[in-house]
């Protein structure tokens, strides 16, 4: 399929943004959910101290230590996280010519793996519908998707808005919750 033919279906795939748009939320909740940001352990990283966990936007990352909720988000963005290290790879001179701290890099990293996830949901959501089209019973439920497509977008994304404050408060109030974490 040639690329401006993809482009096109990905982007009037309305389950391919409904994915999208559960993924969308599914990763602000998990950043939400995750320690508050650290920036004492970014500079402890730009200091050249040594650690057992990362930053991920801005925030402590240990994947054993992680809520199963991250944990299943990573597990499936797997294959646009792979996608993305040549890519990686080809800003890194970039990235250090900027001198950006290792707490602003994280949220770039965040970036990225959203943009690039969004990427692979979309096209996952484009393949998923033209297999649910090619079934006896696909057209039904494609044009059921269709008729409420925007009250659950809609649905999601207040969702999103009512929970992220809740889910980030909570786990502010619990504050850094990686008692395993080793610094050096």
């Amino acid at each position: 399929m040639p690329p401006q033919t993809l482009i096109h279906s990905v982007t009037r795939s309305r389950f391919a943004w409904l994915l999208a748009s559960i993924h969308a939320a599914w990763f602000l909740l998990a950043v939400a959910n995750m320690s508050p940001p650290s920036p004492a352990l970014g500079e402890f990283l730009d200091s050249g101290g040594g650690s057992s966990a990362t930053l991920f936007a801005g925030r402590p990352f240990h994947f054993t230590y992680e809520s199963i909720f991250l944990k299943l988000l990573i597990f499936c963005d797997l294959p646009s996280a792979l996608a993305l290290l040549p890519v990686d790879l080809l800003l890194l001179p970039l990235r250090k010519a900027a001198s950006l701290s290792a707490f602003s890099t994280s949220y770039f990293g965040a970036a990225e793996l959203f943009s690039f996830a969004t990427c692979q949901w979309l096209l996952i959501g484009c393949a998923v519908q033209t297999r649910i089209a090619a079934k006896p019973w696909g057209d039904k439920l494609l044009r059921k998707v269709n008729r409420h497509f925007t009250a659950i977008v809609v649905l999601v994304i207040l969702a999103t808005i009512v929970l992220g404050p809740i889910v980030n408060r909570r786990s502010q109030a619990r504050g850094f919750h990686h008692a395993g974490i080793s610094f050096h």
